[in-house]
């Protein structure tokens, strides 16, 4: 809590704050809508997030457009290469892609009244402002509770290379999934390619989206396997029979950038969208969905550490940028797939 002098010089910054967030929004009443390219939420997530929105600001509708981040850049590409103009806010899972954006111009800058009122390690991801991080999502083991004893899960990540996980793991693709790529260049870093060629022996399922490791965990297709924290425990929420174990040798933490297209069709709908993305309401419905809010002061669910009580690790802007199209070529070549 914020008391005495600290307030009283922290209260017109938030009144200048409100005050330009009530003038966006009045700018973009006219534009009505806007449409958000979004990867690293699942579907339901991303609706509940587009249905705050709307409500926080009647009269614009969020068109929710949710998919891998493969297939997401792809698509914006296609739109970029046929001249329309579709994409407001682009949240990816791979700041290589909002890297590639801002090198070709097709970014717009903008500079956030609410920059910096996330968590310091969340601010400044880009010098220009074409892009800032708005969701931290941790990728852990996640195992079937039903078939798989406490004790027996999985430790760390090459514990799930034990043969006596084989038919019954569960990964997902570098080549599509920017989850997976970051977690990939990881395991390479921290074991060597070796990692997946031990990962052939075992036989596993592979889906294109790392929640696809979720789902096949809970149906028992698979019983342990690499997977987003935030999924596995909104569906162990629901009663499913899926538990997450946090590494001992580093839980992986996904960072994920939005930004603004340069063409974006509704500008200030979407300068308005990107306030909220690092506003207070955004992070409790992040929170509420089981995942980890970039603000301090946001209440977790439970069975949801705070980043400080676990050992994590993540992936730099150069591995996502250089290792990650190297391992996914690789690991086609090893999987066939």
């Amino acid at each position: 809590m914020v008391t005495g002098l600290a307030a009283s010089a922290l209260a017109p910054r938030l009144g200048m704050a409100q005050d330009a967030i009530q003038a966006l929004y009045e700018a973009a009443k006219s534009e009505g809508e806007i449409t958000w390219y979004v990867v690293p939420l699942a579907s339901e997530s991303a609706e509940i997030v587009g249905q705050k929105f709307s409500e926080l600001f009647p009269g614009i509708k969020v068109n929710v457009v949710r998919s891998t981040a493969g297939v997401a850049f792809q698509r914006l590409n296609q739109d970029i290469d046929s001249g329309v103009a579709n994409c407001d806010v682009l949240t990816t899972s791979s700041i290589a892609h909002a890297i590639d954006l801002k090198s070709r111009d097709l970014l717009m800058a903008y500079t956030p009244v609410r920059k910096t009122e996330v968590i310091p390690e969340f601010q400044n991801l880009d010098a220009d402002d074409m892009f800032h991080v708005t969701t931290a999502g941790p990728m852990c083991i996640v195992y079937n509770t039903d078939e798989v004893a406490e004790a027996d899960a999985p430790k760390n990540w090459p514990d799930l290379l034990d043969p006596k996980w084989k038919d019954k793991v569960a990964i997902g693709h570098p080549g599509f999934s920017g989850y997976v790529g970051i977690w990939g260049v990881k395991m390479e870093e921290l074991y060597g390619y070796e990692f997946f060629e031990k990962m052939l022996d075992q036989n596993p399922y592979i889906g294109r989206s790392s929640i696809d490791v979720v789902t096949t965990t809970v149906s028992g297709e698979t019983i342990v396997g690499a997977g987003p924290a935030a999924s596995s425990l909104a569906a162990a929420s629901k009663g499913n029979p899926v538990a997450n174990v946090y590494p001992t040798d580093g839980t992986v933490i996904i960072t994920s950038p939005s930004g603004i297209l340069a063409n974006a069709p509704h500008p200030n709908a979407a300068k308005l969208f990107s306030e909220f993305l690092l506003g207070a309401e955004f992070n409790e419905v992040i929170a509420e969905q089981f995942g980890t809010p970039i603000r301090a002061g946001i209440a977790l669910q439970p069975g949801v550490p705070a980043l400080d009580e676990i050992k994590v690790i993540t992936a730099t802007p150069d591995q996502i940028v250089n290792d990650i199209p190297e391992l996914a070529e690789k690991f086609r070549d090893t999987f066939g797939i």
